[in-house]
């Protein structure tokens, strides 16, 4: 007898088994509605099967991916999904029963790869608090495992007379002004290239960041939260108000920064922009440089004024959309004697 052909038909991830494949199911139907039925129903009879002391650590992980992760970028997403899969032999194993010696096991088998285990470390540390807050164990067995130490890439801290080249530099009126708010406000990226007028309060002189737009590899591009998913507020000095009422002047479209053809950035056209910058700095005499060391620049010379007591760490690490943890273990090696940062805000120039 022929199979039946189904209009609409779709898969659902399930978990991952031992050796580290997704496990799916597929269900298929009629109309969109049925289909969706089907799924649910489906759902609610896993739900009501499961015993929430005798849940598996393949099944947890994927409704705490699917409740606490899915609106994070597909970048961050797809680390998760990479990390899960280093996490296979967990999978068959009831959560309450799982020991640190088993995370230790776990995280011994990719030992040789520091920044893939410090990702499976994350994001088991991360499934395991939430079990703990769900109530189906009392400890995250995660909790003191061993990491192997990895050493840090050295960030390249810009000094005065590179910004000197940066100043100097011939770039056309975009890229001047992308470098501009990347410098003053230590914006990411996608931040800066997210930016509409309406985000600048000049009255009250404060620039509020709701927003990132994520490049995808597929040529595609979308606005989403910010990296944490946490808007902040950043003071905007009134040396750059002059150039931004006139770069708003000349605006086309409701973005700062579109592509030539008006659309969204897309990670090709990014890169090309990023080199081209890059080289404009080069030939005014600049080191060869990232746009995220404009980042870092702002971030130390916020850390310096930490540790003059200028301003609490707490206030620092929010205007860069930081953790605290994150600020402090990114930037607290800096040798605060290399340059002096006694300006910041107050004495930019443009």
């Amino acid at each position: 007898m022929p199979r039946k052909k189904y209009k609409y038909s779709t898969q659902i991830q399930l978990g991952y088994g031992p050796d580290g494949k997704r496990i799916r199911k597929r269900f298929s139907a009629d109309t969109k509605v049925e289909l969706n039925a089907k799924i649910e129903q489906y759902k609610e009879s896993l739900r009501r099967a499961s015993n929430p002391s005798e849940i598996t650590f393949g099944v947890y992980s994927e409704k705490w991916k699917e409740t606490y992760k899915q609106n994070r970028s597909q970048k961050t997403q797809d680390m998760y999904d990479y990390a899960l899969t280093k996490c296979s032999s967990l999978n068959g194993t009831a959560v309450c029963r799982i020991t640190k010696t088993m995370c230790q096991d776990v995280i011994n088998d990719v030992w040789d790869k520091p920044s893939t285990a410090r990702q499976v470390h994350l994001t088991m540390n991360q499934v395991f608090k939430a079990a703990v807050n769900d109530g189906i164990i009392i400890k995250n067995p995660a909790e003191g495992v061993e990491i192997p130490k990895s050493k840090r890439k050295e960030i390249y801290l810009m000094t005065d007379n590179d910004l000197e080249a940066v100043r100097k530099a011939k770039l056309n009126p975009k890229d001047r002004m992308f470098v501009e708010i990347l410098m003053v406000f230590g914006l990411r990226p996608g931040e800066a290239l997210a930016l509409q007028p309406s985000d600048f309060d000049i009255r009250r002189k404060i620039l509020h960041i709701t927003k990132s737009l994520e490049l995808m590899d597929d040529g595609s591009s979308l606005i989403k939260d910010t990296k944490t998913g946490v808007s902040r507020d950043i003071p905007v000095p009134k040396q750059i108000i002059p150039h931004l009422k006139a770069y708003f002047k000349d605006m086309k479209g409701d973005y700062m920064f579109p592509k030539e053809d008006g659309n969204l950035f897309t990670k090709s056209a990014y890169r090309k922009m990023s080199v081209r910058i890059a080289n404009r700095i080069i030939e005014a005499g600049g080191p060869k440089i990232t746009m995220y060391q404009f980042r870092h620049r702002r971030a130390t010379d916020l850390y310096y004024l930490t540790q003059k007591g200028t301003i609490s760490v707490k206030k620092a690490s929010s205007l860069l959309g930081h953790s605290e943890e994150v600020f402090l273990s990114t930037y607290a090696h800096i040798d605060e004697e290399k340059e002096d940062v006694s300006k910041l805000y107050a004495g930019l120039k443009l």
